[in-house]
């Protein structure tokens, strides 16, 4: 907030014509600790042609001061900056929120009260540290006793005309609950220094634009995710906002509104998206330096289990699974290309929940306790539409919600000889590139770079017709100098036209390839989990010439490597598994 000297003051009455003469303004005092240049950098010459509070503070309550004693320097009754301040019977108008995270654990809490009555000039942040013995966990609506110090804040030197007003407390005390304030109903362009710290109601609005921490609507209110964190959509409108008023002490900005929980923002329309929406270029896709820049509200059928993809020690196990527009096929019903995109969902997460419709997710367990999404569920997916290493993903989710249950088109149709319909093998080819050093040239990774036309397959759903592995141990890669694996093998395998398939989904190891156990399930030991198909293994779907009738999985790029990743055991279709060892294979075969 703004403390101006008692010069400003007297150009601010001259400015707006009050009638109150100068020689009143000149006698009355300063308030304690203000003056020429005090308050962090700020003094003569602020805030010229802004609206003065022109409303009396309420009396000085028993025991302390009113927040309007700290928020109007020019109450009788005003605090300074440096002074210590006591407010007794304040109320909260948001919960304590926690900031300056370290590992996922806050360093500061902070917590928003008023007078009540709500008034402007009424409201004012209260912070302290996270060790500091205060209550983190009061609620809207609790009465609160609070003691400290008044100060201004902000990041950088004075060059802005305005800072945050806030208490560094030393002692909060809960002294009743349960009774909040009423917003005040004002327009988004009334909102300036009597409202920092109150609790407001603005009407109407759509979003423009969206940020990292904000998103900005029509009407040029800034709506910060500093308490609750809203994925707003661009050309969402809104038929109300609540908030805190708080100032951008981060990008010195002005004034944003900080809403408190979800009731807070009242939707009017919510736009929707298609998948292929998505890759069309119908909507801009953030690059992977850009975070909560390109949220959108996708639609789609899911077209593979939910796989595991990384663990988070902060948010949690995050798994992704593929979403598809329908009704992006050709004649026949199969997929087009830029038809599909990655989701990754972190259910668990502490910091950021996820909200999930139809689905139930057991932190403790790391589970999905009533099956998480599966193939043919209709999804509805709130996230940032992003271009994440490659491959088109919808990432940062916060919302996945189950409409129903559909038919899943049928997959994208490859063929080494295609016929009508069908579309060339050489569009998938794996495409690594040679090794350096000792593994230049090793003859078991293709070589040359990735087709041109590519990007456009990855996340689809595809079939390979009429293929055979051709390269059993694609992962397994043994140096040429002394014939020893450099690497384990995870299972990958190449069919007819140099197209690689991999395990995303972990299938059973005799579909897969995973070498982790033996027939009798003992583990393997590391060393040895390598690739060996001379002796041929029980079922080995990757034996040299392995003939596959008709072969599914989804098309993705990790690590910089092109797959299609079987989902289910029924993907592998017109298959006689070989095996050497039929005494220790299930069944005999």
């Amino acid at each position: 907030m703004l403390r101006p000297t008692t010069s400003s003051t007297v150009l601010r009455v001259l400015a707006l014509g009050l009638t109150a003469s100068l020689t009143f303004v000149l006698a009355c005092p300063t308030p304690s600790g203000e003056g020429e240049g005090e308050g962090e950098g700020e003094g003569e010459g602020e805030g010229e042609g802004e609206v003065p509070f022109e409303g009396d503070c309420p009396a000085k309550p028993a025991g302390g001061n009113s927040v309007c004693d700290v928020q109007n320097p020019e109450s009788e009754n005003a605090v300074g900056v440096g002074s210590n301040v006591v407010l007794p019977g304040v109320v909260a108008t948001s919960p304590s929120f926690g900031s300056s995270f370290t590992d996922g654990v806050p360093g500061r809490f902070s917590v928003f009260v008023g007078n009540d009555p709500n008034a402007p000039r009424g409201g004012v942040v209260v912070t302290w540290f996270a060790d500091a013995g205060l209550p983190n966990d009061i609620a809207i609506g609790d009465v609160l006793t609070v003691e400290g110090t008044v100060n201004e804040n902000r990041l950088q030197a004075a060059t802005k005309p305005d800072s945050e007003t806030r208490i560094d407390a030393t002692a909060i005390t809960k002294t009743g609950g349960n009774t909040p304030l009423s917003p005040l109903a004002i327009a988004a362009s009334a909102i300036n220094e009597d409202y920092e710290g109150v609790l407001i109601t603005v009407q109407g609005g759509t979003v423009a634009t969206i940020d990292q921490f904000t998103f900005t609507l029509d009407n040029g209110l800034k709506v910060a995710n500093a308490i609750f964190k809203y994925s707003a959509v661009v050309g969402e409108s809104f038929t109300s906002i609540t908030g805190v008023v708080r100032y951008d002490i981060f990008g010195e900005l002005g004034f944003e509104l900080s809403p408190r929980t979800a009731a807070d923002l009242v939707s009017a329309s919510r736009p929707t998206n298609s998948v292929t929406e998505l890759n069309d270029g119908t909507k801009r896709r953030c690059a992977g330096t850009e975070f909560n820049q390109c949220i959108v509200v996708a639609e789609g059928i899911v077209t593979s289990p939910a796989g595991f993809v990384t663990t988070s020690a902060t948010r949690g196990k995050q798994f992704g699974f593929f979403l598809a527009d329908p009704a992006a096929v050709d004649g026949a019903g199969r997929f087009t290309a830029n038809s599909a995109v990655f989701v990754a969902v972190n259910p668990g997460n502490t910091l950021e929940p996820v909200t999930l419709g139809g689905y139930t997710y057991d932190s403790s367990e790391f589970n999905w306790s009533t099956g998480g999404p599966q193939i043919g569920d209709l999804v509805t997916v709130t996230g940032d539409n992003a271009d994440s290493f490659g491959q088109p993903s919808l990432r940062n989710v916060t919302a996945v919600e189950k409409t129903g249950v559909g038919t899943v088109p049928l997959p994208a149709l490859f063929s080494a000889t295609p016929a009508a319909g069908e579309h060339p093998l050489s569009q998938l080819k794996g495409g690594r590139i040679d090794y350096p050093g000792d593994f230049a040239g090793v003859e078991n990774i293709p070589a040359g770079a990735e087709v041109a036309d590519i990007a456009q397959w990855r996340g689809v759903l595809v079939e390979l017709k009429n293929v055979e592995t051709t390269n059993p141990c694609f992962d397994q890669v043994l140096n040429p100098a002394n014939g020893t694996p450099s690497r384990r093998d995870f299972g990958n395998f190449v069919v007819t036209g140099d197209v690689e398939v991999g395990g995303f989904f972990a299938l059973d190891q005799q579909f897969a390839g995973f070498y982790f156990q033996d027939n009798a399930g003992v583990a393997i030991p590391s060393a040895n989990q390598q690739c060996s198909n001379a002796a041929l293994k029980c079922e080995d779907s990757r034996a040299l010439g392995q003939e596959f009738t008709s072969l599914i999985g989804v098309f993705s790029l990790r690590f910089d490597v092109h797959t299609v990743n079987p989902r289910q055991v029924s993907d592998y279709d017109g298959v006689s598994f070989v095996a050497a060892d039929t005494g220790n294979c299930p069944g005999g075969t």
